[in-house]
C-alpha cells in the first residue's frame, strides 16, 4: 500500500470518528434537554367505547418548536387564518391534499411525534380480561401478565366471541360491561353476568364455552374487583397519556413539560398523574418484556390550553385525526376513498409499533413479543408506588 493511500484511509477514519463523536455529543445534549411536549386527541367519547361513528381513539404528541409547527401548518390549505382543524380540511379535496402534504413531510419522525391508537371495542375485551379475569387469577396466585397471556386471551376472545356466539348478544354483553364499570351497583352487575350466560348459551362451539366460563367465574369476586376500579377506567385517554409520558421519558430522562389540548377526562385525573410524576421517589423499571416502563413518569408540569393558542397543538390535532381516520377505515373495511388511500401510502405503522390496543391473531409469547425476561409485576408495584406518592404540585394543582 502506498503512503498516499494509507494517509487517505487514515484521514477518512478520522473524519468518520469526528462525525460519530459529534452525533454522540448532540444525542447527549438532547437527553439533557427539558422540552415542552404538545398533546391532542381524536375520537374521545369517554367511557362510551361502542360509539359507532368513532370506533377509534388516538392520542398524538409532538415536540416541535413554534417555528417548526408553523412551517408544517404552512403546508395546510385552511380557510381559517388562526387555526387549522382536520375536520374542516377533510371536507374538500384541496383540504385533503393539504393533510397529505403535512403528513408526508420529512419533519414528521418517530423522534419528534408519538402516537397511540385504541380500537375501542377491542379495549372492552381487554378490560374484561384485565379488570375481571386477571384480578381473579391474581387472587389464585397466578400472574396473567407473564408471557403476555392477558394479550393472548384478549385476542382469542375478541375474534372467537362473534364467531361462535350470537353477535347481538355479544354486543349487549359489551354494553352491560361498560355500564357495570360505570355504575358499579347490583343491578348492573346482574345484567352483565346475565348477558355472559346468554353469550355462553348462544355458542355453537362446546369447547369455547369453557373459555366463557372464565368470565362467569369472576362473579364470585366481582365486588372485590370493582372496589379497586375507578369509574373512569374505561376512558382510553388516561392510559394513552400514561404511555406517551413513559415513551418521552426514555428520550428525555431530565423531564419534560406537558401542554394538553383542553380535556375534561385528563383534568379529572390530574391528581393521579401528579402521583405518577412524584419525583421524590427513586426511579424503578416495572413490567415485563417489551411492556417495561420507568416510574416516576418524567412529566414536570401539566397545563391545558386551546389549540388556537398553540400551533403545535394544531399539528397534533391533524396528526391524531389523520391516524384515527386511517385506522377507522381499516377497521370498517372502508379503504377505497381518496384520503384513506393517500394516508395508507405513508407507512403510518412505523410511528405506532406496539403503542396500540388493536387485535391480532397472535397468541404465542414469541409472536406477541412477550417472552418473559424477568421484571416486576406492573400492577402490584404501581399500587405500591401510588400509595407512597406525594403528588407533584406542578401537575396535580395547576
Amino acid at each position: 500500500m502506498s503512503k498516499n493511500s494509507k494517509a487517505k484511509r487514515d484521514a477518512k477514519k478520522k473524519a468518520q470518528s469526528r462525525i460519530q463523536n459529534k452525533k454522540r455529543h448532540i444525542a447527549l445534549q438532547e437527553k439533557r434537554r427539558i422540552p415542552t411536549i404538545y398533546f391532542d386527541e381524536s375520537g374521545n367519547t369517554g367511557s362510551n367505547l361502542l360509539d359507532i361513528d368513532q370506533p377509534v381513539f388516538t392520542l398524538a404528541s409532538c415536540i416541535f418548536s413554534k417555528e417548526e409547527s408553523e412551517q408544517l401548518l404552512n403546508l395546510i390549505d385552511s380557510n381559517s387564518p388562526h387555526e387549522a382543524h382536520f375536520k374542516k380540511l377533510r371536507r374538500r379535496k384541496s383540504g385533503q391534499d393539504s393533510i397529505i402534504r403535512l403528513m408526508s413531510s420529512r419533519m414528521l419522525d418517530v423522534k419528534n411525534i408519538k402516537i397511540n391508537i385504541f380500537l375501542k371495542e377491542f379495549m372492552i375485551t381487554t378490560k374484561i380480561v384485565d379488570l375481571l379475569i386477571e384480578h381473579m387469577m391474581h387472587l389464585m396466585g397466578e400472574d396473567l401478565y407473564l408471557n403476555g397471556r392477558n394479550i393472548a386471551l384478549s385476542n382469542m376472545l375478541y375474534y372467537c366471541l362473534p364467531t361462535f356466539c350470537d353477535k347481538h348478544i355479544v354486543q349487549s354483553m359489551y354494553e352491560s360491561f361498560v355500564t357495570m364499570i360505570r355504575e358499579q351497583d347490583q343491578e348492573s352487575i346482574g345484567k352483565f353476568y346475565n348477558d355472559v350466560e346468554r353469550v355462553k348459551s348462544s355458542s355453537s362451539d362446546e369447547k369455547f364455552k369453557q373459555d366463557i366460563d372464565l368470565i362467569l367465574a369472576t362473579k364470585h369476586c366481582i365486588d372485590d374487583a370493582l372496589s379497586g376500579i375507578d369509574k373512569f377506567s374505561l376512558d382510553p385517554s388516561i392510559p394513552a397519556l400514561f404511555s406517551h409520558c413513559a415513551q418521552w421519558g426514555n428520550a428525555y430522562p431530565k423531564g419534560f413539560h406537558i401542554i394538553h389540548d383542553d380535556s375534561h377526562s385528563i383534568e379529572k385525573q390530574r391528581l393521579l398523574f401528579g402521583q405518577f410524576m412524584d419525583w421524590t421517589q427513586d426511579e424503578v423499571e416495572v413490567g415485563y418484556d417489551r411492556r417495561k416502563y420507568n416510574l416516576p413518569l418524567k412529566g414536570k408540569s401539566l397545563r391545558f390550553a386551546s389549540s388556537k393558542d398553540y400551533s403545535q397543538i394544531q399539528v397534533s390535532d391533524i396528526i391524531a385525526s389523520s391516524f384515527s381516520y386511517w385506522a377507522a377505515g381499516i377497521n370498517r373495511g372502508e379503504t377505497e376513498d381518496y384520503l384513506f388511500l393517500e394516508l395508507n401510502k405513508l407507512d403510518l405503522d412505523k410511528f405506532i409499533g406496539h403503542n396500540k390496543i388493536w387485535p391480532t391473531m397472535d397468541v404465542t409469547p414469541e409472536d406477541l413479543g412477550t417472552v418473559h425476561d424477568g421484571g416486576l409485576n406492573a400492577a402490584n408495584y404501581t399500587s405500591l408506588f401510588l400509595h407512597r406518592a406525594t403528588p407533584n404540585p406542578n401537575v396535580a394543582n395547576n
